[in-house]
């Protein structure tokens, strides 16, 4: 007997035992006919279906805010109703399509990291439904943007804060009182997240304002270092001591930090180059 099956027999002796009554032989063979047959429905229920469903109750119960439930729905229509792996039964769904499906929306967002993380959100609340119902015939990540997200063509690889709360409010002051400081807001564009120390360092004027970096939260360190070099330069964040102007350095960044972290009494941290920090917002 298999493990489902003995799942349901058990639900069935606690109801037994809840109800203080005794079916017979049929009634159990119905109650495990109805069972088995909703698992089967279950089983050929599709992505879309489900994270439609749970996309109208995070709109309705204001989870997600009206002005991003057109971002969401915009999301969904492209990448989730209208794909292959989105409408696949549940049972014919896999690890590796999964990993193959964030890495078709990947291609499709390129740096719009926002949209990205509509569609990973959406993938994973469908995912973990799913899951809840036993629709799934595998355990579905329950980091999928973290860990599924690693970006070989980037060379970036996500990793969790390294630093608490309260050490980071600390970092972001110091940041916000050294606005001329232009490795500062450098490592402010970071702890604004998405954004690794590598990708930072060799951004230049042209794709400064792409996808997420729109966003206020990162685009105020952006215009605040642009305003420092003026129109001289190639690169965001570039060394204005002297003439010519140079790029900073992934290394130049750690190091940056490093002090940061000695003069407002933090234990440092390390943060690679190629690591960016997953964006919660």
């Amino acid at each position: 007997m298999d493990e489902n099956k003995i799942i349901m027999l058990c639900q069935i002796v606690s109801k037994i035992i809840d109800e203080n009554q005794l079916p017979d032989e049929d009634a159990v063979r119905k109650i495990l006919e109805e069972k088995g047959k909703k698992e089967e429905e279950d089983r050929g229920t599709c992505l879309a279906t489900v994270i439609e469903k749970e996309l109208e109750k995070a709109i309705k119960s204001g989870q997600i805010c009206e002005e991003h439930v057109g971002l969401y729905k915009s999301v969904f229509e492209k990448m989730i109703r209208e794909s292959e792996i989105g409408n696949m039964p549940a049972s014919e769904l896999s690890d590796m399509l999964i990993r193959k499906f964030v890495l078709q929306a990947e291609k499709t967002y390129e740096m719009d990291r926002t949209r990205l993380k509509c569609f990973t959100g959406m993938l994973q609340t469908g995912l973990n439904k799913m899951a809840e119902e036993d629709m799934l015939r595998f355990v579905p990540d329950r980091h999928i943007y973290r860990n599924y997200l690693l970006c070989s063509d980037r060379g970036i690889r996500y990793i969790e804060n390294p630093y608490t709360v309260e050490e980071t409010e600390k970092i972001r002051e110091w940041i916000d009182s050294h606005t001329n400081d232009i490795r500062g807001l450098a490592l402010g564009l970071w702890f604004a997240g998405d954004v690794s120390l590598v990708e930072i360092s060799n951004m230049k004027k042209e794709d400064a304002h792409k996808g997420i970096l729109k966003k206020w939260a990162r685009a105020r360190f952006i215009t605040s270092a642009l305003k420092l070099h003026s129109q001289r330069g190639d690169y965001v964040f570039m060394v204005i001591n002297g003439e010519p102007l140079e790029k900073l350095t992934a290394q130049g960044l750690m190091m940056k930090l490093y002090h940061i972290c000695n003069k407002l009494g933090i234990k440092y941290r390390k943060i690679n180059k190629d690591e960016a920090m997953v964006c919660k917002e």
